[in-house]
């Protein structure tokens, strides 16, 4: 449970609002790039990337890259929550679903990891959503 001021009202919209963004790049046949969602003192959630499509980074370094770059400004006091989103290609299909959106979702006292499963339809147009799975997580942006 996130510590007081933070309810886990406020943790469902920011994993709802994560999946959703990553979902409509996906759609959009956008690459799926690392990217945050960060919740700011005021409650002011946004979208960050720190790398552009075309970038010479890898998907991985994108990930350490962003996950770096939130916590600093956790850790500056800028943040109450974030969200570090990246796309996941399944070993075996879930479901018959062989890709999710990872969403690690972090607040001070609350790290969660969630694996959004999907599908392409429509000739690959369309995602389908599939489960949302959790899975218990480490914090890396609230670590301190």
């Amino acid at each position: 449970m996130p510590e007081p001021g933070f309810t886990d009202e406020h943790l469902a919209m920011l994993l709802q609002a994560s999946r959703d963004f990553a979902f409509e790049q996906i759609a959009q046949g956008m690459v799926l790039l690392p990217f945050a969602t960060c919740v700011k003192p005021d409650g002011d959630m946004t979208f960050v990337r720190f790398a552009e499509p075309g970038t010479e980074l890898s998907p991985d370094e994108v990930l350490a890259l962003t996950e770096k770059e939130v916590a600093q400004e956790a850790g500056k006091g800028g943040l109450i929550a974030a969200a570090v989103v990246s796309g996941v290609r399944l070993n075996e299909p879930h479901e018959g679903m062989e890709d999710a959106v990872r969403v690690h979702v972090e607040a001070p006292g609350f790290a969660r990891q969630f694996l959004a499963f999907y599908a392409m339809t429509e000739g690959g147009t369309k995602v389908a959503p599939g489960k949302l799975v959790p899975f218990e997580a480490d914090a890396v942006i609230f670590s301190n």
